[in-house]
């Protein structure tokens, strides 16, 4: 029996097998958008998901406040606080302090490599966290002073295949660690994949280190107990910091730690974090899906005449509207299941391309997962009964009389729902088609924002481990070549200052005035080298020694155009300034530049120059007629002077663009799904245009005889078309004005949604409707009125 149906539904669907094959097409490609993203949502939603007791961890966040400020939120903790919060919160079961470092130089024989992924932790970090060992006991890691644990990776990269537990490696070319773990390589859905482990004593002996309850450097997680309430663990973090920290105005609380990918967020404002990505793209997959089934639904109740006699027939021979149903319900099962399968092996086949689009990792084991297995199933399922359910209503319910005589009114429910179908799809299709412009112009208008400093032939030079000490020989050197313009150093990269303190003095401040205050340490000649503009003054200058910080508390200052506002004097320079426990004058204005990435709102800044000793960055102009002359000259130099060393070094401008990565990505994916929403809304106008060509044949006909021209004929059947056209971009304009809009007020600096990009959605969308269309209509205008007259 089942046979029986089967074989009669792929029967019936070879017969009109144009239309079958437009239906698999676009539900095919509009499957594979859709199983694209329910494995990306899967792997952004599985981040840290794999630690035993990931519900029970938490990361600890800050609350600071400042005059006239919403809060700012910083994810940071003092370096003293979570032992302290273990042992009076109760809640508490156990604490991890992660201090992350970067930039280590290992050594180990003639290897030597800088590693990134580095931190100094407690010894409860394996307890806590879930890493599996590939060498060594968990239990007694990171206990002993001059012991490492390193991943898998890093282990190969040093010692091969070997065991290197037991074995030395030098770091920073001046202490010898002894290696105690091997790890296997963390997962890239982590946020904390550390792939070589210090000890907590490690960052202790810095001098970066400090008891001090103000100083705000690393991360501290904390594992409750089961069933602790969040809110209750808040006010008790922050109750039992009072006692410890005089004056504290800072209000703690405990994050989810799998919640960290999707909703961490930092600094002023609360913005969605990660999980924004997710909604957008589950909307747009859900997008893409719906235009593919409208086909379906279209394709399905226009052909009802085509269909009508074999309704009815069938229900004169005794089929009850329950069987039909379950008939067409059928065969939209079967398309969809072909769809999927096809769907499955695009997937395959695009996967590394996928990964490379969206910089995700995932491999082919992820479509076997139960979670995707079960996704899959559950998009079949909605699929068929999106694309089936009406056409089978409508087609089950038309009368066995009029059917037989094929007579399926045009008039009346069916011909009026293609209509809002057709809308509703181009709708759909013109959001995708706005919001991937949008976010393409969003991209370019901060790739090419002026950054208020030149990003070309600026070379960034990491001072790792000792290397500072070189600085002044480096320099030296360096600048004898011709096509070195200038050099100068300083704490953070000048590009991505993080550190921000406030306590800022100054003669005439308010009282009550409470300002946060971005800073970092230079060295002499910053402005020239970085190419920034100086509103007044002079930059820092080894013709002045008293600008360089001395007797442990003087040095001058330059600060921005954002800070001298909030002063609010005329005369800026002169005017001597307290800050960070340093005092001093202000001898530099520097006009406002983007010391964070260009979303990023420009905030109060303040410069001050210091030993090079204390810097950790190098930053070199090179002249612009021949920059690798220059880069190779540097290379060599270091290498002849500091072999010991590998030459690191990175453009500036190519750091800058990195930072946009997620954005381009996000632009790059929505390009894809404004061509695949395109193509299926075409597809399914395409062969719409067919049938109601085929259905006006002797009305063109009859036209024709009365003295219609070629050219009325076309008219008519685009007109028809436009119109649904023109519908959709009324409906669909304001409401991607307002997405848009929400979307781009997550930047500072963002362009403004003028009405060309709205005019150029419009264009794009009616040529191509108009495009789809014309070549039915040209053909059917074409006709010979005996033969259209003759066809009925």
């Amino acid at each position: 029996m089942i046979s029986t149906r089967l074989v009669r539904m792929l029967r019936i669907l070879f017969k009109e097998r144009r239309i079958t094959l437009i239906n698999i097409a676009g539900l095919s490609i509009s499957l594979t958008c859709a199983l694209f993203m329910l494995l990306w949502v899967q792997n952004e939603l599985s981040y840290d998901r794999f630690h035993k007791d990931f519900e029970q961890l938490y990361r600890v966040e800050e609350d600071q406040y400042y005059s006239g400020e919403e809060p700012y939120h910083v994810n940071v903790t003092p370096y003293v606080s979570g032992p302290v919060w273990r042992d009076e919160v109760p809640e508490i079961e156990d604490q991890c302090r992660v201090a992350f470092l970067g930039g280590i130089l290992l050594t180990s024989g003639e290897n030597k490599h800088y590693e990134e992924s580095v931190a100094s932790v407690d010894s409860s970090y394996f307890d806590m966290f879930t890493f599996n060992f590939k060498y060594g006991n968990p239990e007694y890691v990171l206990r002993d002073p001059n012991t490492v644990v390193i991943s898998e990776e890093v282990a190969t990269r040093y010692f091969g295949d070997e065991n290197p537990v037991g074995e030395s490696i030098e770091v920073n070319q001046d202490q010898l660690f002894t290696i105690s773990g091997v790890i296997f390589d963390p997962p890239t859905n982590t946020t904390i994949g550390i792939k070589v482990l210090f000890p907590w004593s490690y960052v202790e002996a810095m001098d970066r280190y400090t008891d001090s309850w103000g100083s705000n450097s690393i991360r501290t997680f904390v594992k409750l107990q089961e069933g602790s309430v969040d809110s209750i663990v808040n006010r008790k973090i922050t109750e039992v910091t009072d006692i410890y920290k005089e004056n504290n105005t800072i209000d703690y609380s405990v994050a989810p730690f799998s919640g960290i990918h999707l909703y961490s967020y930092f600094g002023f404002g609360h913005s969605p974090g990660a999980i924004l990505y997710v909604y957008i793209f589950s909307a747009i997959a859900v997008f893409v899906l719906l235009i593919a089934c409208i086909n379906f639904m279209n394709l399905a109740t226009a052909r009802a005449s085509i269909r009508a006699k074999e309704i009815g027939l069938r229900k004169v021979n005794g089929a009850s509207r329950g069987q039909l149903i379950r008939q067409y319900l059928g065969e939209s099962f079967v398309q969809t299941l072909i769809s999927v399968l096809l769907a499955l092996l695009l997937v395959v086949l695009l996967l590394n391309k996928f990964n490379h689009i969206s910089g995700k990792d995932i491999e082919l084991s992820g479509l076997l997962s139960l979670r995707y297995l079960l996704g899959m199933i559950g998009v079949l399922i909605v699929t068929t009964l999106l694309a089936g359910s009406y056409p089978a209503l409508y087609l089950s319910a038309l009368k066995p009389v009029r059917a037989i005589r094929e007579q399926t009114d045009q008039r009346t429910g069916s011909g009026l729902l293609r209509k809002i179908l057709v809308v509703f799809q181009f709708t759909l299709a013109v959001i995708l088609i706005t919001g991937a412009i949008v976010a393409s112009r969003q991209l370019t208008h901060m790739r090419n924002a002026d950054l208020g400093y030149d990003k070309y032939n600026l070379v960034h030079i990491p001072l790792r481990g000792n290397l500072n000490t070189e600085y002044e020989m480096l320099k030296e050197t360096f600048q004898q070549n011709p096509g070195v313009i200038s050099t100068t150093a300083s704490m953070q990269p000048p590009f991505q200052i993080g550190s921000n303190s406030s306590g800022i003095n100054w003669e005439g401040k308010d009282p009550e005035l409470d300002v946060l205050v971005s800073f970092t340490g230079v060295h002499y000649d910053f402005v020239k080298t970085m190419g920034i503009t100086l509103k007044s003054g002079r930059d820092f200058s080894q013709d002045y020694p008293g600008d360089l910080y001395h007797d442990d508390s003087l040095t001058n200052w330059m600060i921005n155009e954002t800070l001298a506002k909030i002063i609010g004097k005329e005369e800026i320079v002169g005017m001597p300034l307290d800050f960070m426990g340093i005092h001093g004058q202000v001898v530099g204005l520097m006009e406002d530049y983007h010391f964070k990435p260009v979303g990023d709102e420009i905030e109060p800044m303040a410069l001050a120059p210091l030993p090079p000793e204390m810097l950790l960055h190098m930053m070199v102009r090179l002249a612009p007629e021949d920059p690798h002359q220059a880069l190779q000259f540097m290379e060599d130099k270091w290498n002849e002077l500091l072999p010991q060393y590998p030459f690191e070094y990175n453009y500036v401008e190519d750091v800058i663009d990195g930072m946009y990565s997620s954005e381009e990505r996000m632009a790059v994916l929505l390009r894809i799904f404004m061509v695949v929403a395109l193509v299926i809304a075409s597809l399914g106008l395409f062969a719409l245009a067919s049938f109601t060509a085929q259905r006006r044949v002797r009305e063109i006909g009859i036209r024709k005889t009365m003295g219609a021209m070629e050219g009325q004929i076309t008219w008519m059947m685009i007109r028809d078309f436009s119109l649904y056209i023109l519908i959709s971009l009324f409906i669909a304009l304001p409401a991607v004005w307002w997405i848009a809009n929400r979307w781009l007020n997550e930047f500072s600096f963002r362009i403004h949604l003028g009405a060309g990009i709205f005019v150029f959605t419009a264009l794009i969308t009616t040529a191509v409707a108009i495009l789809t269309v014309l070549f039915h209509a040209f053909r059917t205008a074409r006709t010979n009125p005996v033969q259209a007259l003759r066809y009925e």
